[in-house]
């Protein structure tokens, strides 16, 4: 049985987080993926909208310790630079309820702070399992 429905499309929230890109995260991040340090690997920012995510799926009743990661998309507007500082807006971009659980798809964009200007934009679907019969 789903707790939630369709009506949660188009939901935003504003991250109240400033996402810094420090040369050391980008470091880390290129290590754990096996990507070479000196670029900013293109799939950094899950990072964030994974936090952002956090934030605001929980206050809408969905339990993160039942959460799976289902997709992720990316679309960049240009390149990420060390010492970036980026605002994200989310918005839950589709909802479905399948076999007992609610498939969820959220958008968030990431601006420059200062210019407001997009920088990328980043696609989850997670999936929150049902309870166990």
């Amino acid at each position: 049985m789903s707790l939630h429905g369709p009506e949660l499309v188009g939901r935003r929230f504003s991250s109240s987080h400033r996402n810094h890109i420090t040369a050391e995260a980008l470091a880390a991040f290129a290590r754990a993926i096996g990507a070479r340090a000196d670029l900013a690997p293109p799939t950094f920012l899950i990072t964030f909208s994974v936090r952002a995510a956090e934030e605001f799926l929980p206050s809408l009743g969905f339990d993160w310790s039942r959460v799976v990661h289902g997709e992720q998309r990316f679309k960049h507007y240009r390149n990420l630079k060390v010492e970036d500082v980026l605002s994200s807006v989310s918005e839950i971009e589709s909802y479905k309820s399948m076999a007992g659980n609610e498939f969820v798809t959220v958008r968030t964009d990431f601006a420059e702070s200062e210019s407001g200007d997009l920088v990328s934009s980043t696609w989850s679907t997670l999936v929150f399992r049902g309870a166990p019969a």
